[in-house]
């Protein structure tokens, strides 16, 4: 249904598959769940969280990255995040600024992004980038209050 509703809603994308909107449809519902969790961790009085990541045949070496970090998050930037992306006036924007501005508030990692021991084994992320799920298309990377 979520998918239907983002092809009506955003036909000026242009002609894009049912496969697009579907995976348009998971990472919304996936933004949507960690705000939820990001806000029920700060009316908790946490300050901070960890990734739980799915490590499994399809992880993605970037969520393979962020796991082998094993650190913890401060919450007040990714709610501060979460609020600055909650801020943009849809309705005062362009879908491309609305998507630009996205983009720069919380970007998702690039391969480019991900350090590697000498072996090529993913260690780490470097750089700017979302600091709460999804990291990429179709992240199954999740929070945990700590």
């Amino acid at each position: 249904m979520l998918a239907d509703k983002l092809k009506e809603e955003f036909k000026s994308l242009g002609e894009k598959n049912q496969h697009y909107w579907q995976g348009l449809a998971e990472h919304t519902a996936l933004r949507i769940r960690e705000f939820g969790r990001l806000e029920g961790y700060h009316k908790a009085g946490a300050t901070g969280y960890r990734l739980v990541v799915i490590l499994d045949d399809r992880t993605s070496e970037i969520c393979r990255a962020l796991a082998s970090q094993d650190k913890v998050y401060p919450l007040d930037t990714a709610i501060d995040t979460m609020n600055e992306l909650l801020s943009i006036n849809t309705n005062k924007h362009s879908l491309e600024s609305v998507r630009e501005m996205t983009k720069e508030i919380a970007p998702w990692v690039s391969d480019k992004q991900i350090k590697r021991d000498p072996t090529g084994n993913p260690i780490g992320v470097s750089g700017n980038y979302s600091p709460f799920p999804p990291f990429h298309w179709r992240c199954r990377t999740t929070t945990e209050i700590v």
